[in-house]
């Protein structure tokens, strides 16, 4: 058996950190520091799971000619499997270019073309590889074949968590956790408050986390009053993956049967942590030093 069983978005990430804040308009920027690594939504989960203690399994995009062995690598240091995987010869692969200064970061990406080709540059989720995980993260991003995930996972009772999809959608209604970022909130639900739009969500599904930073972090469930939980406050050198390392948090809390509040709880401490670091590739958190941030947080 698979610990968790990860569907969703892989890119090889050039990160670039400034000295100071980003540059608007036409200014300008030191550059103190650059990598080259995996990142992506599931990738990012899936390494971070991994340095948790669990085992993983990832599928999703294909990795193509500028991908592939920056992908392999690091999915071997994490002992991810990717044996589902499609390499693909005629695909230069899924990148992005971010530039990052403290909370701030602008994504430059070649997205639209992967998803506008004709040819689907996704493999469709793997139902064996899902009957054999306890748990399964999936991305919204792939049309069906994300529809199809959650479906296999009902078919096989394996609970699943999700991010950043519509309320009144098959994929939240029967997710075991679904975590809706402010962005997402902004960008498709402009004009509704948070307190309206986390009452529709709260209706439905089963765990509804609305994320909103370094501010509250609002869950709930069906029936149930809805709760409040402070982000921990840390220094931060970048907060990109920050989301990410929530969802793996809460995956996390899923797979160990954590009560609510102790799953959101430890995704927070998380986050927190990755919001110290960079890259989430070279500085994943063990399980100690998560513990440790929530003991320190406990005592103040």
């Amino acid at each position: 058996m698979t610990d968790v069983y990860l569907y969703g978005m892989t890119v090889v990430s050039s990160i670039h950190r400034c000295g100071g804040a980003l540059p608007l308009g036409s200014g300008y920027a030191e550059v103190v520091e650059s990598y080259v690594c995996p990142g992506g939504e599931a990738m990012n989960a899936a390494m971070l799971l991994s340095g948790l203690g669990l085992s993983t399994a990832l599928a999703g995009p294909h990795w193509g000619t500028m991908t592939s062995l920056v992908l392999e690598s690091y999915a071997r240091r994490y002992g991810i499997d990717v044996g589902g995987v499609t390499r693909d010869a005629e695909f230069a692969g899924v990148r992005d270019l971010v530039v990052v200064a403290g909370a701030e970061r602008t994504v430059l990406g070649w997205f639209g073309e992967y998803f506008s080709d004709p040819k689907k540059r996704w493999d469709a989720p793997c139902r064996a590889g899902i009957e054999s995980a306890h748990v399964v993260a999936i991305d919204p991003y792939f049309q069906d074949a994300s529809e199809q995930a959650a479906r296999f996972s009902r078919e096989a009772g394996k609970p699943y968590v999700t991010i950043d999809c519509p309320f009144d959608g098959e994929l939240h209604a029967r997710s075991a956790a679904n975590v809706i970022s402010r962005e997402y909130r902004r960008r498709h639900y402009p004009g509704v408050s948070d307190d309206a739009l986390f009452r529709a969500y709260a209706e439905r599904g089963g765990l509804t986390v609305f994320t909103a930073g370094n501010q509250s972090i609002s869950f709930g469930r069906p029936g149930r009053t809805r709760q409040q939980f402070e982000p921990h406050q840390v220094p931060v050198k970048s907060t990109l993956g920050a989301g990410d390392a929530f969802r793996a948090g809460v995956v996390f809390g899923v797979r160990n049967g954590f009560e609510d509040r102790e799953c959101i709880e430890f995704a927070a401490a998380l986050a927190g942590l990755m919001c110290t670091r960079l890259p989430i590739a070279d500085n994943v958190p063990s399980r100690g030093e998560v513990e440790a941030l929530l003991r320190t947080a406990a005592v103040r």
